[in-house]
């Protein structure tokens, strides 16, 4: 800290006086009173005001005044503020009890340390324009669900939709027939739901279903009669083959009810959200 002699301090005669402040003009100490502001006169708050160096004896409120009481063994006086410069002045002689005190501090910048700033992307660069993916990439940072990507997609060249979840784990697809696809903790036909772009699917009405009405991706037999052989694709392959590769940007697969999220929410076991690629 730089030392400069007391006479540096501008005084303002009769501005405050300490029995101004105090209500008491009867102190057995001298009393010091100041007034800290930087140099366009902004007052300075929480200044540490320092006698002999090291004991803190007053700090600055929000409008920059101190007061302190100082003995003949009190040598220094000094003020410190973490983006000023520090100044320390003598205190002997005292100045007048009538008189207060303006110090100036010069700001001061401060040089930190080297600082390394790291992050991870919330998503691929090629999605940073746009939010239609943004709850798929934080349902993939949270843990929840599967996702191929266009990437996995492209490498698959050729593949059908539902072929692009075979080898997942916890999945399996047959090619039929019919055509089908079972989930190891959603093992009951009709518990899988398929969603595009967030709408949940319904399966295309065949001569087999004409009288179904229900929506349902599986309508169980009557009860007693017995089912017949059945030929054509389960209702959630018949959805996916409709969906052609090429057209999809990703895919969510949800394997269980505890992984599905409350967006895909349905009575079922296990959910498969397709999204489009943007026009």
């Amino acid at each position: 800290m730089r030392y400069r002699p007391l006479a540096a301090l501008l005084v303002l005669a009769g501005v405050l006086t300490p029995a101004t402040i105090f209500g008491a003009a009867s102190f057995q100490q001298p009393r010091v009173v100041g007034l800290v502001i930087d140099p366009a006169r902004h007052p300075i708050d929480a200044v540490e005001v320092i006698l002999n160096r090291h004991e803190v004896r007053a700090v600055t409120g929000t409008t920059g005044f101190f007061a302190l009481d100082v003995s003949p063994a009190d040598s220094t006086i000094a003020f410190r503020r973490i983006g000023y410069v520090p100044s320390v002045f003598a205190i002997r002689p005292l100045p007048r009890s009538d008189d207060t005190l303006l110090v100036v501090l010069e700001p001061s910048a401060i040089q930190l340390t080297e600082v390394t700033v790291s992050a991870e992307p919330t998503k691929p660069l090629r999605y940073a324009f746009t939010t239609k993916y943004d709850e798929v990439f934080h349902r993939r940072k949270i843990g929840l669900g599967t996702l191929v990507s266009r990437e996995t997609i492209d490498g698959r060249l050729g593949a059908r939709t539902e072929q692009l979840l075979d080898g997942m784990a916890g999945v399996r697809v047959w090619n039929g027939p019919p055509k089908r696809i079972r989930f190891v903790r959603c093992q009951e036909p009709g518990g899988i739901a398929v969603f595009i772009n967030g709408v949940r699917q319904n399966p295309s009405s065949s001569p087999r279903r004409a009288s179904d009405q229900s929506g349902l991706l599986y309508k169980p037999p009557s009860s007693g009669s017995s089912p017949s052989p059945v030929q054509d694709d389960e209702p959630e392959i018949d959805i996916l083959l409709r969906v052609n590769p090429s057209d999809i940007e990703m895919i969510e697969v949800f394997r269980g009810p505890s992984e599905i999220p409350a967006e895909f929410h349905w009575n079922g076991c296990a959910v498969i959200a397709i999204w489009l690629r943007e026009k």
